[in-house]
Order: structure tokens, then sequence, then C-alpha cells
């Protein structure tokens, strides 16, 4: 009876080593992250008589804005050309724009950009939105930190589950979606000492995929 009791656990585990169990397991971890980028898009528009002045004018614009020393991308422009008849004669006018985006990390230095535009004639400029968000180095690094955090957790979780099935689980895979981001709604600046938007917290979730065999 002995020898036979003997057997079959020799079998059991026998064939629990050449039937292992697989197990898959999804995680996730989220934390929350201040934004550290303030986004302000602008159009400056300006009408002349003649094509060049309507250049000239955004050409000054682009001087005055980069002795600010403040980061920005755009300065596309582009000129639009409208003729009517006068008395005899044809009368054309000429109106330019230009976009720009500034990429600020204090809010409060969009009231020197409005206050310069402000100061300058011959233009007019229109705000399209404010918007804080998170730089891809914050994201990055705060992605890093989630994913560290995640295989923490699937370390324990293998301890856990080698517990409770009663094998020797072992992790066989790991993959990882994401960061996904999820940001507040923002607010619009108006005026020249315009209003700043709040620096709401930004929720940054990342995703892990586990795949676990059980011998």
């Amino acid at each position: 009876m002995k020898l036979l009791f003997l057997l079959l656990s020799l079998w059991a585990l026998s064939f629990a080593q050449d039937n292992p169990l697989r197990v898959f397991v999804n995680l996730t971890q989220s934390a929350q992250i201040a934004p550290d980028i303030y986004i302000l898009t602008l159009t400056i528009s300006t009408e002349a008589d003649k094509e060049i002045k309507a250049l000239s004018l955004l050409g000054r614009v682009d001087r005055e804005l980069s002795q600010l020393g403040l980061s920005y991308s755009g300065g596309n422009y582009w000129v639009d050309r409208k003729c009517f008849m006068g008395k005899n004669t044809q009368i054309c006018e000429f109106s330019a724009k230009a976009f720009y985006q500034f990429r600020l990390k204090d809010a409060k230095d969009q009231d020197l950009i409005l206050q310069k535009l402000a100061q300058m004639e011959g233009i007019n400029f229109s705000i399209h939105g404010t918007q804080w968000i998170v730089s891809a180095n914050a994201q990055e690094a705060k992605k890093q930190e989630l994913m560290f955090s995640l295989l923490d957790r699937a370390t324990t979780f293998t301890t856990e589950i080698s517990k409770k099935l009663k094998r020797e689980c072992q992790i066989e895979s790991i993959s990882y979606d994401g960061p996904l981001l999820y940001s507040p709604i923002y607010g619009e600046a108006r005026g020249i000492s315009a209003p700043q938007p709040t620096k709401d917290l930004q929720t940054i979730t990342v995703f892990m995929r586990l795949s676990l065999v059980c011998k």
C-alpha cells in the first residue's frame, strides 16, 4: 500500500512538471502628476495696402517676440489679397496672419507676451486657448516609476499564487502598455493681465500584461 502511494505521488509530481499551468494577469498602476508646461496659442494679424508692408509688420512682431527669450514654435504666416474696383482703378488690400504657440514654464510669462503685442501698432492678436500639459520628459520619468511599481506587484503576486496553487510559479513574460494621460478641462486666457488656469493634477496610467508558468 505504501509502495502504491509512493508511486502515485511520483506520478502526480511528474504529471505536474510535464503539464505546467499558465496564468495570465493584467495589472494597472496609476499616479497623479503635476503639469509642467503651459501652452499659449495665438494668432497675429495685420492689414496693409501693400504685401511688403504686411510682411514687414509680421517680421517686426517676430523679432520682438524672439527677444523675450521664451520658448515657442510656429511663426508660420500667410497672406491674403483682396482686390476691388475703385474710381477707374483696381485697389488691393493685403491681410497677413502668423501663428504662434508658446511653451512656458510659468503661466505669468504670458503677460509679457500680451503686453508686448498690445504696445505694437498696426497689428491685432487673438488667443485661441491655453492649456497646462505634462512634458514628455516628465511623462517618461513617471512611466518608469510606475513600471517598477508594477514589477514589484508582479513579484509579490507570483509568490502569493505559488502558495495558493501549491506550485512553483515563475514569471514567463512581461509586457507594458501606456502611459495613458488623463487631463482636466482647461480655461482660456483673455485680456492683457490674463487669468492663469489652475495647474490641476493629471492622472497617468501604465498597464502590465503578466504571464506566469506554474509547475
